[in-house]
């Protein structure tokens, strides 16, 4: 499968597209029109923070790195 990216501005409400000798015209191609979107439009999200009043909440109860069950549980034969 060939993917063909044009980015072009519409001329009295059409788009031309020139295709490429490689694409066969006997064949039928399905056309995907999306808008492009400028870096400008890109707004940088501010990064999400948890709330102050969680700071020290956080209790670690269990070891998280030994196993889950002792080794002598596990059928190793």
């Amino acid at each position: 499968m060939e993917a063909l990216r044009i980015f072009a501005k519409p001329v009295n409400g059409q788009l031309v597209i020139d295709l490429p000798p490689s694409l066969k015209s006997d064949r039928t191609y399905e056309v995907i029109v999306l808008s492009a979107i400028s870096e400008e439009s890109v707004a940088t999200s501010r990064r999400r923070q948890p709330s102050p009043k969680l700071a020290g909440t956080v209790r670690l109860l269990d070891d998280l790195i030994a196993p889950a069950i002792p080794e002598s549980d596990w059928d190793l034969s």
